[in-house]
């Protein structure tokens, strides 16, 4: 059967297809306004093809009826048609994957030519199920994605080891993190970098958090704040890269250490209150959102991965999180305009953006949501910028790898048991994948 919301009216394209049906004799229906809803019961499977990727409008009343009809009909216990979305479901805006007042939910969608990005970033993601991408034959000359993707671990470019290097040549590297209230971040973080093939790992922290580090992770070496202030310049001459953030606290030292970071020269890897603190020092400036991004771009240098979650995003760019959850694409344009650094933007589906473009990642899940699973992300692109691949691709792939883990923590825990130390350990894992 054939149902169809349109009216024989409505352009010349449409009264084409029309014309198409009536020559070939099909059957169809169409919808009227405030009608009976359709009983879709009894069917094997529904093909949605109402709206495709130009939807970018509240969809009406009647419409979303029929899409909700659909949906509770899917829902049933007993026999349930199977839903087959056609490039995009109904009623899911193709961009930013917001629902537009309603929309359908698919069991698979079959997407053309390459996944809109409105299909990965949630909510989109939820209603599109499984996601298959169908060549139609069109050139390779046509609009690509501005967004890359990966599928496996060789896709991430991480460099070969040498068979005869050290723990000098895998990459020294300094972790600023942990106080007297979180000392657990410098653990995760530390363990993190060492399951992503750090060679050595010297963490400046408290000394009552360096305590907790010991039993945590013993192959760290350690150096407390104190030592580490009272000799000028703790950064001189060890580390290839600092991280610096995790359960950091925003006290006069932790300044102090920061700001010693940002004038090294050295890779850097800002997290959590690394992250606040420089919002704090924005905030005393009052300023748009843009200038905002303008300021941090001057503050900080090409060689810096920023990796805020959607709280620390709000604070760094002063926009409240449901504004930024509404179109991150929107924010994530800004931010490639104004900003030469990467920003990893921590979600359900987290973004890293450059100036080269975007990178949309497609591994990991809500087993996820856990004190401290930011602390792990940051070990692994602390760990893989130390390797030498561009900040942007040891961004990525930090990101693809730290959700391959959070995946394999699903599996063997479940969504309810997973650990912040469970996705660190699991990191080695993942890179054998």
């Amino acid at each position: 059967d054939f149902m169809t919301f349109y009216e024989k009216t409505e352009c010349a394209e449409l009264l084409q297809q029309w014309d198409i049906l009536d020559a070939v004799g099909y059957a169809y229906r169409i919808f009227e306004a405030n009608g009976e809803l359709p009983d879709f019961e009894g069917y094997d499977a529904i093909a949605d093809g109402v709206f495709g990727i130009g939807l970018n409008r509240t969809v009406n009343r009647d419409t979303v009826a029929v899409f909700n009809r659909i949906n509770e009909v899917t829902k049933a216990d007993k026999k349930r048609p199977f839903v087959v979305a056609i490039d995009i479901p109904s009623g899911i805006d193709a961009t930013c994957g917001k629902v537009c007042g309603g929309a359908v939910k698919a069991d698979v969608t079959v997407t053309f030519s390459y996944a809109k990005t409105g299909l990965l970033l949630y909510p989109g993601r939820t209603y599109a199920g499984k996601l298959v991408v169908a060549d139609i034959g069109l050139p390779e000359s046509n609009e690509r994605p501005e967004y890359i993707t990966f599928t496996a671990v060789d896709d991430i470019g991480l460099p070969e080891r040498r068979p005869d290097g050290n723990k000098g040549d895998f990459g020294k590297i300094t972790l600023v993190a942990g106080c007297d209230d979180m000392p657990g971040a410098a653990c995760f973080c530390a363990r993190a970098m060492y399951r992503s093939g750090a060679g050595l790992v010297r963490v400046i922290g408290t000394e009552q958090s360096l305590s907790v580090l010991y039993g945590a992770c013993p192959e760290a070496v350690s150096l407390s704040r104190r030592k580490a202030l009272a000799s000028g310049n703790p950064y001189e001459g060890f580390d290839r890269v600092i991280v610096i953030g995790p359960g950091l606290g925003t006290d006069s030292d932790a300044e102090r250490l920061l700001d010693l970071a940002l004038t090294h020269g050295k890779r850097l890897v800002l997290d959590a209150d690394a992250l606040n603190i420089l919002a704090a020092r924005l905030d005393r400036m009052n300023l748009d959102p843009e200038k905002r991004l303008s300021i941090l771009n001057d503050w900080l240098s090409d060689d810096t991965i920023v990796t805020p979650h959607p709280g620390e995003m709000s604070r760094l760019l002063n926009v409240p999180v449901s504004e930024l959850k509404e179109d991150p694409l929107l924010f994530a344009k800004m931010i490639r305009k104004y900003c030469k650094f990467v920003w990893v933007w921590k979600d359900a589906c987290s973004m890293v953006i450059s100036r080269n473009g975007f990178y949309l990642n497609q591994s990991g899940n809500e087993a996820m949501a856990t004190a401290g699973s930011g602390d792990v992300l940051s070990g692994v692109c602390g760990a893989f910028a130390a390797t030498g691949m561009t900040m942007a691709q040891a961004a990525s792939a930090a990101v693809y790898v730290h959700g391959l883990a959070g995946d394999a923590c699903k599996k063997a825990l479940g969504s309810y048991g997973t650990m912040a130390g469970d996705i660190a350990n699991a990191v080695a894992d993942a890179l054998k994948m």
